[in-house]
């Protein structure tokens, strides 16, 4: 364990992360989906199209309720020869695990929640120059790059010494949140929840497909598309002072959203913050989350 424990204060592993490379090991939850009818079961299923993947690529969807509220955030990984891996929030495996049983019917697939499978989670500049065995996921924070290595459970330590032999640094999973808050990127469990449709989440372009067929929601997906916007998206937001996420976003006298992640001190200079909030805020009127002034981050 001592070759991967973060030694640096807050800043220095933010500025590793601008600047290099860190590596960490974040919590994921893992689904298995395997046999004949494992790809056709997900097409059906979930929000991307997945035709045409290839062994090793993997693609991020949404499962969603008949009403279109996010069940799972989640990237489904080719295994090959009718194997899919689905990757999420820990606390999301095992609703989509179930939700995915239900539906199933007459398919011939196995679905089973698994932990035999973890993420090293390598994120800056230098993450692609950081070569480890197993899958590799390309992803981002905003600007800043990630690649996330999927390894068998067993191997985690052996790929996360590894990762720092290749010049990575370690950090905390309270840096990367922090980066992540600060860039806007939303996450399941803590600004995407069965609230919120995709939409209103800023996850459509990246996980829903209107070209494919039918998927669970698609009707209310696309009336909300046609309509031309949401209501409702994500906020970058830099705060006087930290707030509780579920903290109501305030204008005037009306409540406009609801701050859901907020990260600071020591990890940044300022308290930033996502919130969910109304896209018809007035551009030059104060918010207030509260009783702290809060506002757009440029």
């Amino acid at each position: 364990m001592a070759a991967v424990t973060p030694d640096l204060t807050p800043a220095e592993q933010i500025d590793a992360l601008r600047t290099g490379c860190g590596v960490a090991a974040p919590p994921a939850g893992a689904v298995e989906v395997e046999g004949p009818d494992a790809a056709s079961l997900l097409q059906n299923l979930l929000t991307q199209d997945l035709e045409g993947m290839a062994a090793g690529e993997a693609r991020r969807a949404l499962l969603l309720t008949p009403k279109a509220k996010v069940v799972a955030d989640l990237r489904v990984l080719d295994r090959g020869d009718g194997r899919f891996l689905l990757l999420t929030e820990p606390a999301a495996a095992a609703a989509l695990a179930a939700q995915l049983a239900r539906f199933r019917l007459a398919a011939k697939a196995e679905i089973r929640e698994t932990g035999h499978w973890s993420l090293v989670r390598l994120a800056g500049p230098g993450a692609a120059a950081v070569a480890l065995p197993g899958t590799a996921v390309a992803g981002a924070l905003g600007d800043l790059p990630t690649v996330d290595v999927v390894v068998p459970t067993i191997g985690l330590m052996g790929a996360l010494d590894a990762a720092v032999r290749a010049g990575a640094v370690p950090v905390s999973e309270e840096a990367l949140e922090a980066l992540r808050i600060e860039a806007g990127a939303v996450r399941l469990g803590h600004d995407v929840d069965e609230r919120w449709m995709p939409a209103e989440v800023g996850l459509v372009d990246d996980a829903v497909s209107f070209a494919k067929g039918c998927f669970i929601g698609q009707e209310p997906v696309t009336r909300l598309h046609r309509r031309g916007h949401a209501n409702r998206a994500p906020l970058r937001l830099v705060l006087e002072r930290a707030v509780a996420p579920g903290t109501p976003l305030v204008q005037g006298d009306r409540e406009v959203g609801v701050v859901t992640s907020v990260a600071g001190p020591p990890w940044l200079d300022q308290v930033r913050a996502i919130a969910i909030a109304r896209v018809d805020l007035e551009p030059d009127a104060p918010l207030v989350a509260d009783g702290a002034a809060a506002r757009l981050a440029g």
